[in-house]
């Protein structure tokens, strides 16, 4: 299969630089142009042709829908927002895939075996090995994660998360620093955080498994002195890693 040549359409300077740092992780994908804009997007689809589109929904004038559907030839499309209301009017104009900022390069990569398999039915190819052959190198889980606070996008080091708190539709990050606000459900991020690193320890709360130093009661204390409270359906998978970090030592 040739590099797919994609298009990233978002009107927030640091969200293309996401995605192209992402792209250039993966050899098979070439970033043909950036447009902060649908008009710009526009304008750039007449004079060349790409395989794929990752495009953002809500920006000035146009927003990404309604810039999709004015399309005459439409190509795979992979939608990048922070808003999940959209996925239902995403996935009826059948894009590829729907992905939610702020975006883990796991999830980027998954998105992208989609357009590949995508692309081989297209063109009449195998969508598996005819033949046995080795598996694909799995992409290292990145050291960080991208989250957006207000206008802003920004990369949290996963060493530096001390825990985090939900908020109703937020979730507050702490880190030796500062505290972190991000549009964002506990939910989504519990989902983005790596399974082995991070423990869900409340409804409320998620820790991460490094910084957990003893369990009083139903209070678990981190390494940096915060107490956090322990929901009895999280208890079991709390006192594993525990148990975990006691053989370690």
């Amino acid at each position: 299969m040739l590099p797919i040549r994609c298009l990233l359409l978002d009107d927030e300077p640091l969200a293309r630089q996401v995605l192209r740092t992402y792209a250039e992780r993966l050899p098979f994908l070439h970033v043909a142009g950036e447009c902060a804009n649908a008009l710009e997007a526009y304008e750039f689809l007449s004079q060349q042709e790409v395989d794929l589109i990752f495009c953002d929904i809500e920006m000035p004038r146009i927003s990404g829908l309604d810039f999709l559907k004015a399309l005459p030839h439409r190509p795979l499309v992979i939608l990048t927002t922070a808003y999940e209301q959209y996925a239902l009017a995403g996935f009826e104009l059948d894009v590829v895939d729907y992905l939610l900022k702020p975006v883990a390069f796991d999830r980027f990569w998954r998105a992208l075996e989609k357009v590949k398999s995508r692309l081989a039915g297209q063109q009449g190819l195998p969508t598996f090995p005819s033949a046995p052959a080795e598996a694909a190198p799995v992409p290292t889980p990145e050291a960080f994660i991208t989250i957006k606070e207000n206008s802003s996008l920004i990369k949290v080091a996963l060493a530096d998360i001390h825990y985090v708190e939900a908020m109703k539709d937020y979730v507050k990050i702490f880190t030796p620093e500062r505290r972190l606000v991000a549009y964002l459900t506990l939910k989504k991020l519990e989902e983005t955080l790596p399974a082995d690193q991070f423990t869900r320890a409340h409804k409320s709360y998620i820790v991460r498994n490094a910084g957990i130093q003893a369990l009083q009661g139903n209070m678990l204390e981190l390494a940096t002195g915060v107490q956090i409270p322990v929901g009895m359906q999280y208890r079991e998978a709390v006192l594993r890693v525990l148990h975990q970090h006691l053989v370690r030592r």
